[in-house]
């Protein structure tokens, strides 16, 4: 029996989170040119949600490295151009608005 249409689509939208998370991962100005590992990363959360980052910091995975919240976001798009722009360290958005960023020229890097 396959499952249901909502949990496959849950969890394809859940794998293009974090390919989007690891491409806009570079756009931060958080990390130091000389290799020194980051303390702190600073992120926008969703209303009603918790988020990959948030799940991996609560199970222990991120080690010595804190979350700053520093507000929610509305979109995608606004995610990433506070990336963008070094407000956030790291954000995500659906892959047409990457392609955008990309086209546009935008400092953005796969980690």
């Amino acid at each position: 029996m396959s499952p249901p249409r909502h949990a496959v689509r849950r969890t394809l939208a859940s794998a293009a989170a974090l390919v989007v998370l690891a491409a806009t991962a570079g756009c931060g100005g958080a990390a130091t040119a000389g290799g020194d590992q980051v303390s702190e990363l600073r992120y926008q959360g969703s209303v009603g949600q918790v988020t990959l980052p948030e799940l991996a910091a609560d199970l222990g995975y991120l080690g010595d490295v804190t979350l700053t919240w520093i507000g929610n976001v509305t979109g995608g798009p606004q995610d990433i151009q506070a990336t963008a722009t070094g407000q956030s360290d790291f954000g995500g958005a659906f892959n047409g608005a990457i392609v955008k960023l990309a086209a546009a020229n935008a400092p953005i890097t796969a980690r």
